[in-house]
C-alpha cells in the first residue's frame, strides 16, 4: 500500500503541467468518482489517527476544481450508464461519502447544495443514530488516549494483546492491527484505559441519525448502503459478505423507503471473488450498482465502479485527479487498468 501511495504521489507531481482535458482525451476515461468520508475544520479524535480529512476551505477548492473540468452527475445517471453501457459524452464526476458521518449533514450537504452538486452518502446500518462505533474509529480513540495512560496500564494492554497474538513493532501499531474478528478486545482495552466509547459518542455524536438521513433524501441526495458494521470483506466468509450487503440494503428500504440499491464496499473489494459479484446484482441479487476504491480503473463487471480516494494526504484535488489519469496512462501498455477476479 505504501508503494502504491508513493507512486500516486509521484504521478500527481509529474502530472501537474498536464491540462485535464488532455489527460481525459488520452485515457478516454470521461467519468471520475472522487470519494471522501467527511469534512471538518475541527480535529476529530475518532478519525485523527486514520485519515487526512479536508477542512472546509480545501474542500471548497476541490469542488471548484472539479466543476471547472467536469460536469456533476447524479446516481441515476451512473446506474443508467452501467445498464446501457453507453459512455458519457462529456467529462463528468459523481461525489460520494462513506460511513454516514454527522458532518455530511451539517457541513457537506449545505456546500453541495450551494454549488448544485449531487452526491451519494453511503451509510452503515449498524451505526445510524450512534448505536455503535466502527471498530477502527475505536482504535483511533484509544490512540488518542494513549499519552495519558500509566506504565501499569500500558503493560496490561500489552499483556492482553500478547494473549490475543496481536503483534507489531509498537503498541500503537498493535492497536492498529486489531481486526474485525478481534474487535471485542477494544472494549476491554478501553476499560483498562478508563475510557468509555459510550460517553464519547454521547458527547460527540459521530453518525447521522434517521431524521438527518430523511432530510438528506428530501434535499435530493442519494443514500446508499455500506454494510451493517464495516468488516473487511476479504476477512469474512462469502455468506457473511452477502449477509452484510442484504442487511444494510434492507434496512435502507424498510426504514427510509429507498428503492435505489447502491452499495459501496467497506474498506475495499480486494479479494472479493467473481462468484460473489455474480450473485450480487439484480435481478438475482440485491444490488443495482456497487463501488470500490481502486481509483481510475475498469472492471470486468460493468456494474462495479471504482472511486478515487481523496483523503490520502495533503494533495490538492488537481494533483490527485491528474495523478490518477497519468497513472492510468503509465499502466495502459501493461494492461494493468482492468481488474480481473477469480
Amino acid at each position: 500500500m505504501q508503494i502504491k501511495k508513493l507512486i500516486r504521489t509521484t504521478t500527481g507531481f509529474l502530472a501537474r503541467p498536464w491540462p485535464v482535458h488532455a489527460l481525459v482525451a488520452a485515457t478516454r476515461q470521461q467519468l471520475i468518482l472522487p470519494f471522501y468520508h467527511t469534512v471538518s475544520d475541527e480535529r476529530l479524535p475518532h478519525l485523527a489517527h486514520l485519515l487526512h480529512i479536508r477542512n472546509v476551505k480545501t474542500f471548497r477548492k476541490d469542488l471548484d476544481f472539479l466543476l471547472r473540468h467536469f460536469e456533476p452527475v447524479d446516481a441515476a445517471t451512473l446506474v443508467n450508464m452501467a445498464a446501457t453501457r453507453i459512455p458519457l459524452r462529456k467529462p463528468a464526476f459523481h461525489l460520494s461519502f462513506d460511513d454516514g458521518l454527522k458532518e455530511v449533514y451539517t457541513i457537506v450537504a449545505p456546500l453541495l447544495k450551494e454549488k448544485g452538486i449531487p452526491a451519494t452518502f453511503f451509510v452503515n446500518s449498524g451505526f445510524i443514530g450512534n448505536r455503535d462505533i466502527f471498530y477502527r474509529f475505536k482504535v483511533s480513540l484509544l490512540l488518542e488516549r494513549m499519552p495519558e495512560i500509566t506504565k501499569k496500564v500500558r503493560k496490561s494492554v500489552t499483556t492482553l494483546l500478547d494473549q490475543r497474538k496481536i503483534f507489531a513493532h509498537t503498541l500503537a501499531g498493535r492497536l492498529k492491527s486489531i481486526s474485525y474478528a478481534d474487535r471485542d478486545v477494544l472494549e476491554i482495552i478501553a476499560s483498562l484505559m478508563d475510557f468509555s466509547f459510550r460517553d464519547y459518542i454521547a458527547r460527540h455524536p459521530i453518525y447521522l441519525d434517521e431524521a438527518e438521513i430523511r432530510q438528506l433524501l428530501a434535499q435530493g441526495f442519494t443514500i446508499g448502503a455500506h454494510s451493517h458494521d464495516h468488516p473487511e470483506f476479504r476477512e469474512i466468509s462469502p455468506e457473511a459478505q452477502m449477509s452484510q450487503v442484504k442487511e444494510s440494503l434492507n434496512f435502507m428500504k424498510d426504514h427510509f423507503g429507498i428503492s435505489r440499491r447502491l452499495f459501496s464496499f467497506p474498506f475495499s473489494d480486494q479479494d472479493v471473488t467473481r462468484s460473489f459479484f455474480d450473485r450480487l446484482y439484480l435481478p438475482e441479487g440485491e444490488v443495482e450498482l456497487s463501488f470500490g476504491i481502486s481509483g481510475l480503473k475498469q472492471e470486468e463487471q460493468p456494474r462495479h465502479l471504482h472511486r478515487i480516494p481523496m483523503e490520502t494526504g495533503l494533495s490538492s484535488a488537481a494533483q490527485l485527479v491528474k495523478g490518477e489519469y497519468l497513472y492510468y496512462l503509465l499502466k495502459a501498455p501493461f494492461k494493468q487498468n482492468i481488474i480481473t477476479r477469480h
